[in-house]
């Protein structure tokens, strides 16, 4: 299955983005296609986008009514009408708030796996339930539950699902359902990873040890969790000092 992008994930596609960044530019001046092009090259790399369709793009919202335009000598300038900026507006109050909160996880995770940069602040709150979604699009569950999982048995002896959701927890301020915490630990338990016992007759708390095949496993995990984490937090990144730079 082909891994969704940040854009698929969170329904903002690289038209809205151009859109978004023909707002946010024009709503304080006027720009050519050519030169705005240039602009968003430069703020955005990695968007694989051509002139043609970013100029496209303007037409589209002067259609809309959202750009108006007008020559000066050959080139043909944009900027923001009442309605362009109102849309942008829309836009920053629908979608920072969203990508500041998921940003929060991915820069822990990020860390976390990588050690690069700076230390990210411990969280003092959970991810709110109505982004929740949205992560979970982003980045495998199942491939945290299994590279938190897979760390913990490094380093104790034993431990139980309910401390593999606390560490997710305590550490990135995110975390999965117990449901599915315990179908993944069976999951790796039955293939050999995980080695489970009750050690009572409640059979209350499972307690679990991770065996040497785990322990080779959790390096292909590590590696697949930090290229889906570095790919969707780098693009997060630029779309979140862009709407910044709004709000100032």
């Amino acid at each position: 299955m082909k891994e969704k992008t940040f854009q698929d994930a969170v329904g903002f596609s690289i038209k809205d983005t151009i859109a978004l960044f023909w707002l946010h530019e024009t709503s304080t001046q006027p720009f050519y296609a050519a030169e705005l092009y240039e602009q968003f090259v430069d703020q955005f790399p990695g968007r694989r986008v051509g002139y043609e369709y970013v100029a496209r793009v303007a037409k589209q919202l002067e259609g809309e009514g959202a750009l108006s335009s007008f020559t000066k000598g050959r080139k043909v300038y944009y900027e923001a009408t009442t309605l362009g900026k109102e849309r942008l507006l829309r836009y920053q109050q629908i979608y920072y708030e969203r990508f500041h909160e998921i940003v929060l996880i991915l820069d822990r995770f990020y860390y976390a796996l990588t050690k690069n940069g700076e230390k990210p602040p411990k969280p003092d709150h959970p991810l709110p339930e109505e982004f929740r979604a949205y992560f979970s699009k982003l980045i495998s569950v199942k491939d945290i539950v299994r590279y938190v999982t897979f760390k913990l048995a490094q380093t104790r002896s034993s431990f139980s699902m309910a401390d593999v959701a606390k560490q997710i927890e305590d550490l990135f301020g995110w975390g999965p359902s117990n449901s599915y915490l315990y179908t993944v630990s069976w999951e790796l338990e039955e293939k050999g990873y995980l080695i489970g016992s009750w050690p009572d007759e409640k059979r209350t708390r499972r307690v679990l040890r991770g065996t040497d095949e785990a322990n080779e496993f959790f390096e292909v995990i590590a590696r697949d969790l930090t290229d889906q984490i570095r790919t969707n937090r780098r693009f997060l990144h630029y779309m979140l000092q862009f709407f910044q730079k709004k709000k100032e």
